[in-house]
């Protein structure tokens, strides 16, 4: 199937860049072929006004007329002769009376019998030469080059689209062919994974219930357990997230409320923080906010968000969520040290990171991943990412989160006005 779809795409991709090329070839023809009629016309119309001219200058009997064109001449003495073969209707009297009276030189495009003629009257010392241009045979002209031009012009978009495809098809193939064995790996490696992962879930149930058992066992541990078949069970959706991304068939697009999203991140990422000595909390709003999309990509873009502010904050992480007018925005901000301005624009970049390459009491090795699958995620759903830095000149920084809302939004209110999730180390201190 997953072969089956990639050939597919490479088809269709194919075919797309051979109708760009070719629509891009019919452009540049349209181009040269317009300035090449242009010029075409205004030489012909040229030649003809010259042709005219010499006529109605140097001919001094209708028997010097060159081919194609019919003169008559008067002479001063009310004698005239004309050529053979003049068309019906004329020569044009009127015009040849006007210039012998004022002695001015006239030319006017004229019909007769369905045919086009140019005429030009002028007056040479005592003698008017009136010349007569048939037209018929530069119309003809001008459409057997506007047929080779538009013959040419259909067959070379033809083979400029054979062509364009072909190449693209070898251009592409080879990506093809790395993401397919990127899918390929995904899927392997996520498929492997799940055996484990599943045992380890399994032991860490059994584990819970042996302690919820035992009198003697403290909250806190049982807590943390729970914690653990939690996390591993986000684990589990990750990894099917990750074969769901593999699969050329589409991913499952659900309706999720992103404040209750928010709320399970922050309770997993609670120990971290704790850890950290970062005080972590979470604020939605008086109704639910409801976006379109994957839970797991969702909860991974969110947990690197919350990652990354709580390994840079000072003491305390916010994370808030607004939504407007199509619109669901989820912020995260820290009282850490900021961002640069020259670091921000390549901050959502694969192995860029704004982390010291030192930092007292964290021995990770650090990739820059995780801001850049935030940006992936942000992008797979139609929303986008950004960073900012905390208003009033506040130490930190704000990363939000902006994603489509979903279109029927429920307008359901929550029992109280606002919710809020704290991280166990803020509980203490308030309850203290």
């Amino acid at each position: 199937m997953t072969a089956v779809g990639d050939a597919a795409d490479l088809r269709r991709t194919s075919v797309r860049l051979g109708l760009q090329a070719g629509l891009l070839l019919v452009g540049c023809l349209l181009v040269v072929g317009t300035v090449l009629f242009v010029v075409y016309e205004r030489a012909a119309a040229e030649a003809a006004n010259q042709l005219l001219r010499d006529a109605t200058t140097n001919i001094d009997a209708a028997a010097e007329a060159p081919p194609g064109v019919r003169v008559v001449v008067v002479t001063g003495d009310g004698l005239r002769s004309v050529s053979p073969g003049m068309p019906r209707g004329l020569p044009d009297e009127q015009q040849i009376a006007a210039t012998l009276g004022d002695g001015r030189t006239r030319q006017v495009d004229v019909v007769r019998g369905g045919n086009s003629y140019t005429v030009r009257t002028a007056k040479v010392s005592e003698r008017v030469t009136q010349a007569v241009l048939d037209r018929r045979e530069a119309q003809e002209e001008r459409g057997r080059i506007l047929t080779a031009l538009l013959t040419a012009g259909l067959v070379g978009v033809l083979l400029a689209a054979l062509v364009a495809a072909w190449l693209a098809r070898r251009t592409v193939r080879p990506m093809a062919d790395t993401i397919a064995l990127q899918r390929r790996f995904v899927a392997d490696a996520s498929h492997e994974l799940r055996a484990p992962l599943t045992l380890l879930s399994t032991r860490a149930q059994l584990l819970a219930r042996r302690l919820r058992r035992d009198s003697h066992a403290a909250t806190d541990v049982v807590a943390d357990v729970d914690g653990v078949v939690a996390d591993t069970n986000v684990l589990a959706e990750i990894l099917e997230d990750l074969l769901t991304a593999a699969d050329t068939r589409g991913n499952v697009v659900e309706t999720l409320d992103v404040t209750v999203l928010v709320g399970e991140v922050v309770d997993a990422s609670a120990a971290e923080a704790d850890r950290s000595g970062v005080t972590l909390t979470a604020r939605g709003g008086p109704e639910p906010a409801l976006v379109d999309g994957s839970r797991a990509s969702l909860r991974r873009a969110l947990t690197a968000l919350v990652d990354n502010a709580v390994s840079h904050a000072a003491t305390n992480v916010g994370v808030a969520v607004h939504h407007g007018t199509g619109r669901v925005e989820i912020e995260v901000s820290d009282d850490g040290p900021g961002v640069a301005q020259d670091q921000a624009p390549r901050l959502f970049e694969r192995f860029t990171s704004h982390r010291p390459e030192t930092t007292p009491g964290d021995t990770r090795r650090h990739y820059g991943l995780g801001l850049a699958l935030v940006a992936e995620v942000a992008a797979h759903h139609q929303g986008q990412v950004a960073v900012s830095s905390r208003p009033h000149g506040a130490a930190g920084a704000v990363f939000t989160l902006t994603l489509p809302a979903h279109r029927a939004t429920r307008r359901a209110r929550w029992r109280s006005p606002g919710r809020w999730r704290t991280s166990r180390r803020a509980q203490g201190e308030t309850s203290a």
